[in-house]
């Protein structure tokens, strides 16, 4: 094995982790949704799933900010290398700290949507089991 057969496994499982997680997290807003209370005036959530739609709406927003913190970063780097007078051939490293915000972003994400399902798994078993 090479380190960029790693890399490449690396960059697909945490390319697919990303899509999932994005997707439980509209899954779980519309989750919450469905268990949503009629009020006279409006619509209520329950209180123990207020914290589950927020922990849903990070995950959402650090899906955002990974992408957002990787294209910046990569973007001011490349604008960076071609100002400097690289062509388009030449090899260079990189910095790994580059990476280190998209990370960071990418971590929160599925520790935020972690803790959601822990959490609306623990609603549904109180609803359904008692």
């Amino acid at each position: 094995m090479r380190l960029e057969d790693c890399r490449e496994y690396y960059y697909y499982h945490s390319g697919k982790a990303s899509d999932v997680a994005r997707q439980l997290g509209f899954a779980g807003l519309a989750l919450i949704w469905i268990f949503k209370l009629q009020t006279q005036p409006g619509l209520a959530v329950p209180s123990s799933l207020i914290l589950p739609a927020g922990l849903i709406v990070v995950t959402l927003a650090c899906d955002l900010l990974q992408y957002i913190s990787g294209t910046l970063a990569w973007g001011i780097y490349n604008r960076l290398k071609e100002v400097a007078g690289f062509s388009q051939d030449k090899e260079f490293k990189a910095p790994p700290q580059l990476n280190w915000p998209a990370l960071v972003f990418f971590w929160a994400k599925l520790t935020a949507i972690i803790a959601a399902y822990v959490l609306l798994i623990r609603f549904l078993a109180i609803q359904f089991v008692g």
